[in-house]
């Protein structure tokens, strides 16, 4: 018997072809034009021909949410259990990116994530790392929830060469050496104990020190390229600025940071050095003969500038160096009311750029570090202090 155009339609829908019309359908127009109605006019059949393959709408959004997933690449075997949650996050990043209001698809059917294969793959490569079963599960579902929820990735800044970089060592931060380092393509670099976090995050040109904390000094190289900005911020302590062989443009010391030395290079320029309130024990070492010009506010305790000392300023006080003032090429110091404990002397000297440490491992963190990375540090930080 011949088949009018519309039964041949109806013969020839499947499940499989109703997802995919699904699909391209949202991608068109949104997850708010999908309906059942809708999708019966992109297949060109009646609505009442789509309840022979799902029950509802909800239904329908499950089939979707378990295609997205069965698409999603497999992990590749033989490597690591870190790189394989780190693969297989990228793998569902990657997909989820590609399907418009991929990411409200799964969330509205969230058992689907645990019965994917992705699921599984995190699992397991959880469990090699070191993981309880029920861990395992809890973690792996925190990594999906947090790819398919979080922005899709866009392209990264380009730094330029040459271009003004800022660092600041964050509140909290104990122990930390910046200097110049050698032979760089990335912006810092970092010897990095893999059982703690990354020690840098990097947002284009801008760097933010964690909370390095323990025994001696915590080692970041700056790319010598690039003219550098600095802050340390309050509460802070024990920070060293080896920085001869930098172009520095400015340093501030925020309330709180206390125990700071700083080995200067001769300064291209007028370059600020800014003590706030409440900075405690700074010694700025630079080169001989370079010029400072220094401003001090009324209550600022127990100064060295040079061979001019006191113990308290009970007036503003200007202060400089012999022809500082004429000088194109000076450090403008301020210090304000409630720094204690300020040394100034010239016994830097010109440094060349410092190779890294011989043998020691390292990590180029010119790129941002994902709060996947932050987690599998955690987790390696986890199993090994319980192993």
């Amino acid at each position: 018997m011949k088949l009018s155009p519309e039964e041949g339609k109806q013969r020839g829908l499947t499940r499989d072809r109703l997802v995919s019309a699904a699909l391209d359908l949202i991608n068109k127009e949104g997850l708010e034009a999908l309906s059942m109605r809708a999708l019966a006019d992109e297949l060109e059949v009646k609505a009442a021909s789509l309840y022979w393959h799902v029950r509802d709408r909800r239904e329908l959004i499950e089939l979707l949410a378990e295609s997205i997933l069965e698409t999603v690449p497999a992990r590749r075997a033989g490597v690591s259990w870190r790189q394989a949650v780190q693969e297989a996050g990228a793998a569902l990043r990657e997909r989820v990116s590609h399907q418009k209001d991929g990411a409200r698809i799964l969330l509205e059917v969230p058992d689907a994530l645990e019965r994917s294969e992705t699921f599984a793959a995190l699992k397991q490569a959880f469990q090699g790392g070191g993981l309880l079963p029920v861990e395992a599960s809890e973690v792996a579902l925190l990594v999906i929830v947090h790819v398919i929820t979080g922005r899709t990735e866009v392209d990264r800044p380009v730094v330029k060469a040459g271009s003004v970089a800022s660092i600041a060592i964050d509140s909290g931060s104990r122990g930390v050496l910046l200097r110049a380092g050698g032979d760089m393509e990335s912006i810092v670099r970092a010897v990095h104990d893999r059982t703690a976090a990354a020690p840098a995050v990097v947002r284009g040109d801008t760097v933010v020190i964690r909370r390095l904390r323990g025994v001696g000094l915590g080692e970041i190289e700056l790319n010598p390229r690039h003219p550098w900005r600095f802050q340390i911020q309050g509460a802070t302590w024990n920070t060293r600025l080896d920085v001869g062989a930098i172009d520095v443009r400015e340093i501030k010391l925020d309330s709180g940071a206390t125990k700071v030395e700083c080995f200067l290079p001769a300064p291209r320029g007028v370059v600020p050095i800014i003590l706030s309130s409440g900075v405690v024990g700074v010694t700025l070492h630079r080169p001989p003969g370079v010029g400072v010009v220094a401003d001090i506010s009324t209550g600022a305790l127990r100064l060295k500038l040079d061979e001019f000392s006191t113990k308290a300023t009970v007036s503003d006080l200007h202060w400089e160096s012999e022809g500082a003032s004429k000088s194109p090429d000076r450090y403008q110091l301020r210090i304000n009311s409630g720094v204690v404990q300020v040394t100034l002397d010239s016994n830097a000297s010109k440094a060349d750029p410092v190779p890294m440490i011989p043998g020691a491992a390292s990590e180029s963190v010119g790129a941002p570090a994902s709060a996947i990375d932050i987690l599998l540090d955690g987790v390696e930080s986890r199993v090994r202090r319980v192993g």
